[in-house]
């Protein structure tokens, strides 16, 4: 399902030399998707302040998406009928993989700030890179360095100074579901080798929405009921503009850009939740938070812009819903 940086399997660097003039309209597609997934997270805090629980608010999220990309990939005449093991990975991977993600991340959303942990979930692209290197899928070069360094040294700087203090279990979920979309998108470029990126999108988040569907039901339906209908908007807005909207506008723009122009574009994502936070939230944001999300952003632009060049293996699918920022981001 999703998002960007290196997620894109497909070794980046051959796209940004291409001489063929740069769509701007695409470009513009790629910003309407890293809002669109930028904005998760403002509408996950939205929900909880009007009473949704997360597996309310991810049950409602992925309930409406799922529908809604079966829908495009029907509309958009692609195939959705695939061999059964094929058919069977595709919603273990949503129903495990990325709602382990989506669970720890939007868990970490209860404890931190938005931005905080959108910043934190950014980590992914060097945390892949990283095991891109070690898994001998990647060359490790002067310019992945800077860029793992630029990342790292980011994180370092969101985490704070000394004397700011921000939730410890929080900032470990945010970690974690860092790490885990990691593992996730690794073993996803394997698993959707030849799926179409819609149909695969689907199928993820057909999976995902099974998976908190039932967990709703096994605890009786808490996190669901009783909320405001704000909380109830916030929820379809999550699975209208930041997950269907933002999946087709991302797939529509990598068509018209490539693969490394659409990584370097999604790269923006935490900057638009940490501006929204400010804007929407009234969150607050120190010097130190300010100069380590650029860090952040700046590492997620180079990875791909300057990185050694990837084995070509999985699909070109977006790391928000593919596996290559995944098969939906989180």
């Amino acid at each position: 399902m999703t998002r960007r940086g290196p997620g894109n399997p497909e070794g980046v660097p051959r796209s940004v030399g291409a001489r063929r003039p740069l769509d701007r309209g695409g470009l513009v597609l790629c910003l309407v998707s890293a809002a669109g997934f930028g904005s998760l997270a403002i509408f996950g805090k939205q929900a909880y302040a009007g009473g949704l629980g997360v597996i309310g608010v991810l049950a409602l999220r992925f309930a409406v998406a799922a529908p809604l990309l079966i829908g495009l990939a029907l509309v958009a005449r692609r195939r959705l009928r695939l061999g059964w093991p094929t058919a069977l990975r595709l919603l273990a991977l949503g129903g495990i993989g990325y709602a382990i993600q989506a669970t720890l991340f939007f868990n970490a959303l209860t404890r931190i700030p938005a931005g905080v942990a959108s910043l934190l979930l950014y980590l992914y692209p060097a945390l892949v890179t990283a095991g891109a290197v070690a898994l001998g899928r990647s060359r490790l070069d002067r310019a992945t360095v800077a860029g793992l360094a630029l990342s790292l040294a980011g994180i370092v700087l969101v985490l704070g100074l000394p004397g700011e203090r921000l939730d410890g279990v929080g900032v470990a979920l945010g970690l974690a579901s860092a790490c885990w979309y990691t593992g996730y998108i690794l073993v996803g470029e394997y698993l959707l080798r030849g799926v179409d990126p819609l149909a695969a999108s689907a199928y993820v988040t057909s999976g995902a929405a099974c998976s908190f569907l039932a967990a709703a039901v096994v605890v009786g339906g808490r996190g669901l009921e009783g909320a405001t209908p704000a909380a109830y908007a916030a929820g379809f807005a999550m699975a209208v503009a930041g997950t269907a909207v933002a999946i087709a506008a991302f797939l529509a723009g990598l068509a018209r850009v490539g693969s490394a122009w659409a990584s370097i574009v999604s790269s923006f994502e935490p900057v638009f939740t940490v501006a929204l936070g400010v804007a929407v939230l009234g969150d607050r944001l120190s010097p130190g938070k300010v100069a380590g999300g650029v860090a952040v952003v700046a590492g997620a632009v180079l990875l791909p812009l300057l990185g050694g060049p990837r084995e070509p293996v999985g699909s070109g699918l977006h790391p928000e819903y593919t596996p290559t920022r995944g098969s939906t981001r989180r």
